[in-house]
């Protein structure tokens, strides 16, 4: 059943508007059925300074969900809760898991949960931590994917990760998630980083969901290490899947979005922290 979208605002993305800060991560806030969530958390204090320019408070957020157990997207997680203490958390139950990225000729960068995150985290009352291992409804119109089914064939995980500084085990990063809202106009699709491949992420959304019109898909996309053959094949599924629009930011890569904007004929808006998305 649809629920009234109202809004949904980018807080932290590697671009900014003038005035806000920006840095490597992603945070979104959405308000949708008389309710609040805030989608990630960023990477550093982005969030608290943009909330603070923009005099929006997280006291009164009615849920919390994180994509994927990234630095860049749970860096402010001590924040949040500190903000709401008693917001319910909504998360894969691998989000706790080491992780890297081994590039050829650089040593290994952790790029998982920081530490002190995880404490928090960890540390929830079990009714507050809501773990998702399937396509589950989180409020009135909004469901999060869980796992999402890897069959498109071009679509990896979009870089070198590992769950291991040695680079002897790859990462498939099983925690990816996205979430969908349905609205009158079809689906609106929020993704964190879509480690899981877009076309695979919205078949699964589909495949869950009883309405099949995507009306728009708004995160980052982790096409910038893309080859040309996953670009053609990403762009000939959204010309099959038809979204009114399409908002790709933070991992998504300046050449992924050229090229979209080259052979689409969807409204096609980079995003960046201050970037909203009203109800029409």
């Amino acid at each position: 059943m649809s629920a009234e979208f109202q809004s949904l605002e980018i807080l932290v993305d590697n671009h900014a508007a003038e005035g806000l800060v920006a840095e490597h991560g992603l945070s979104m806030l959405i308000k949708v059925g008389g309710r609040t969530l805030l989608f990630d958390a960023g990477q550093n204090d982005a969030l608290e300074r943009n909330l603070a320019t923009r005099g929006t408070e997280l006291t009164h957020i009615d849920a919390f969900v994180l994509s994927h157990g990234h630095y860049d997207h749970t860096g402010a997680i001590d924040f949040v809760l500190q903000e709401n203490p008693e917001v319910c958390v909504y998360a894969h139950p691998k989000i706790f898991s080491r992780r890297f990225s081994i590039y050829p000729g650089k040593d290994p960068k952790e790029i998982s949960m920081p530490s002190e995150e995880r404490l928090v985290v960890a540390n929830l009352l079990d009714s507050q931590l809501k773990w998702i291992r399937k396509p589950t409804q989180i409020s009135s119109g909004v469901w999060m994917t869980g796992p999402i089914p890897r069959f498109q064939p071009l679509e990896d995980v979009g870089g070198p990760f590992f769950t291991d500084p040695e680079g002897t085990e790859p990462d498939p990063i099983e925690d990816d998630m996205a979430l969908w809202i349905e609205t009158p106009k079809g689906l609106l699709v929020v993704c964190g980083c879509c480690h899981s491949g877009l076309i695979n992420t919205i078949n699964h959304i589909q495949s869950a969901s009883s309405d099949q019109r995507i009306w728009g898909i708004i995160g980052g996309f982790h096409l910038k290490n893309a080859s040309p053959g996953r670009l053609e094949a990403t762009t000939a599924a959204l010309k099959e899947f038809k979204p009114d629009f399409m908002v790709p930011c933070h991992c998504t890569g300046e050449a992924a979005i050229t090229y979209f904007k080259e052979n689409l004929n969807t409204e096609i808006h980079t995003g960046y922290a201050g970037y909203q998305l009203q109800n029409p």
